[in-house]
């Protein structure tokens, strides 16, 4: 506001000057005096009228330079969202195909794994019977050659 203020001084008292130097200085009349005050008041109006279209102007810029800027970081901030949504996605996409891989790799080792026990346990139970049928014939056959 004070630069508004003292531009509007300034304007009137250029313009007062101006009209002052264009008139002769002269003992002049009432009536001369009277068109001084009015071509005054005239030049006054005018340059205020002018000021006030250079500050609208002025104001008009001023606003529509913070508009953009406004829009220009509100587009930095949803690409920078957008980014961070994108990366936050692949992060995660990669994280559940690496757990499901190993869950699929966990699942088909223990399947190994059981069929080997499995294995290896009838192997042991087959090998135990053998023995037991084994001993039975020999606790027997013992027996019989005592008797023979």
């Amino acid at each position: 506001m004070n630069a508004l203020q003292t531009a509007m001084a300034l304007v009137f008292v250029a313009a007062t000057t101006s009209a002052m130097a264009t008139t002769p200085v002269e003992a002049t009349p009432a009536a001369k005096v009277a068109t001084i005050q009015a071509q005054v008041k005239a030049d006054a109006v005018q340059t205020t009228t002018a000021a006030k279209k250079q500050a609208k102007t002025t104001t008009t810029a001023v606003t529509n330079k913070a508009t953009e800027v406004k829009d220009a970081t509100a587009q930095k901030i949803v690409a920078a969202k957008d980014a961070t949504i994108t990366q936050t996605a692949e992060v995660k996409d990669a994280a559940v195909a690496q757990a499901t891989e190993a869950k699929d790799t966990v699942a088909a080792e223990t399947e190994e794994v059981k069929q080997a026990v499995t294995e290896q346990v009838t192997q042991a139970e087959e090998k135990v019977e053998a023995v037991k049928t084994e001993e039975k014939k020999s606790f027997f056959s013992w027996f019989k050659k005592k008797a023979a």
